[in-house]
């Protein structure tokens, strides 16, 4: 997995055993979105985690065109297939806690009634699983409708349909759920209730630092539709050096103000898209522009501030890696100078710290806060950084399956940007280049750790 921060031998964290996360919710709600985000963050922390969706159980069991029966919950002749769906996923979350590795895993269904939970939460008792309930409430039907044009109209279940068929036909699907809508009643529980979608909160009867971590997290999380922007900081006119700190080269200068157009061009056509297929108008949306406090990054991001609804914040944590005593020296250098530093290097790039230096474990460490506050922005965001930082932010958003040692090696040439958008079904990326008419050269650097 990317850019754990903790590990131990064991696999579990904080002592606290195995926890079940409950989703509780109509649709349309933000619960898989808040699901596959807090998974991102538990494992990034290095808590092995996973979230089950009930949809995907039931496609793989009847397919994607099942009966408008099957979500009404006074139909009992679906009643059956229900359960039988639900029972099936929840046998495999006890088997990932208890015989897989598992520490954290969410069930990610409607659970809309009492005595339905009440069954669930004892299932998991049995097997020595702590649940924790999160309940999301939307009683604002505007965030309901962009959710469902948003993200439900691209589901599975859909891909025949036409955007407006599948909206009235999801909503029937909510109309046929909701008359046996029971909300959490039982303090007993331990529960979260989020409402309207990080509006306020109710907290309930949390145990343990994994509950408030997680807990911690929730407060903090929204299922707005935002985009993030990775890009490198421009040449400096001493590039190889950390301690210069220096300003922006010529080439420095032309490529933030190539920076500026393409990103800017880029963000026009995307809220052009989105009015044609949504009609939802973006255009007024702001950007807002991280920097680290290196001259030549803030330089670079100064391009932008001219232009309406562009902010610019200087972030010390955003400063790239201290490479220490290597200083203004290449792979090779290192090599002849510190010959057994540089193989403990090569056997963990991630982890290896040379003296007086940072490793790249160090700075995702660094950045925990910057992650945090990225989770909870709602406006759209241009990080620009060194690329030692981008790698570590980029890893945080990337698939489970990202090794470690594969971080100190990723690429972000300055002739392209970044473009990430998490979604509720996961967080999509492009790299899109700036035009050939535009583009800088790319100025060649074999700088040991690669700080620039």
């Amino acid at each position: 997995m990317a850019a754990q921060l903790y590990k131990t031998h064991t696999g579990q964290l904080f002592h606290a055993g195995s926890i079940v996360i409950i989703n509780v919710g109509l649709p349309a709600r933000g619960k898989t979105h808040g699901s596959r985000s807090l998974i991102r963050y538990m494992n990034w922390l290095g808590v092995k985690s996973k979230s089950y969706h009930m949809g995907q159980y039931r496609r793989r069991l009847y397919g994607s065109d099942i009966s408008p029966d099957y979500f009404d919950l006074g139909n009992t002749e679906m009643a059956g297939a229900r359960t039988r769906a639900e029972d099936t996923c929840i046998s495999d979350i006890v088997e990932y806690l208890t015989t897989g590795g598992g520490q954290l895993a969410i069930f990610d269904a409607s659970n809309l009634q009492a005595a339905r939970r009440r069954q669930i939460y004892d299932t998991f008792e049995q097997h020595k699983i702590r649940p924790l309930f999160v309940e999301y409430i939307c009683e604002n039907e505007a965030i309901v409708d962009e959710n469902i044009r948003k993200v439900k109209i691209s589901s599975p279940d859909y891909v025949t349909l036409d955007p407006d068929s599948a909206v009235q036909d999801f909503k029937r699907r909510i109309a046929n759920m909701e008359p046996y809508y029971e909300t959490i009643e039982d303090n007993d529980l331990s529960y979260i209730k989020l409402y309207n979608v990080g509006e306020h909160f109710v907290v309930n009867n949390i145990r343990g630092y994994l509950q408030s971590r997680v807990v911690f997290y929730l407060m903090n999380l929204h299922i707005s539709d935002r985009t993030i922007y990775l890009a490198r900081s421009g040449e400096s006119s001493n590039e190889g050096s950390y301690k210069s700190d220096a300003p922006l080269s010529e080439i420095g200068h032309r490529y933030a103000h190539n920076l500026q157009d393409a990103i800017l061009r880029r963000i026009k056509q995307r809220n052009d898209e989105a009015l044609v297929k949504t009609g939802v108008d973006m255009s007024k949306r702001a950007l807002k522009v991280w920097t680290s406090t290196h001259v030549k990054s803030y330089q670079t991001a100064e391009y932008f501030a001219q232009h309406e609804n562009v902010s610019v914040r200087r972030r010390m944590l955003l400063k790239g890696i201290n490479p220490g005593v290597c200083e203004n020296m290449s792979l090779q250098e290192v090599k002849k100078k510190f010959p057994e530093e540089y193989q403990e290097y090569l056997r963990d790039p991630y982890h290896h710290r040379y003296s007086l230096a940072e490793s790249y474990h160090d700075v995702s460490v660094r950045l925990e806060p910057v992650i945090l506050e990225l989770e909870r922005e709602h406006d759209d965001i241009l990080i620009i950084a060194p690329e030692s930082v981008l790698r570590c932010i980029y890893a945080y958003f990337a698939p489970q399956g990202l090794p470690d040692s594969l971080i100190p090696t990723l690429a972000f040439p300055r002739s392209i940007f970044v473009e990430l958008k998490p979604t509720a079904y996961g967080c999509k990326e492009r790299r899109i280049g700036i035009s050939p008419s535009m583009a800088t050269p790319e100025p060649v650097s074999d700088n040991a750790t690669e700080h620039n």
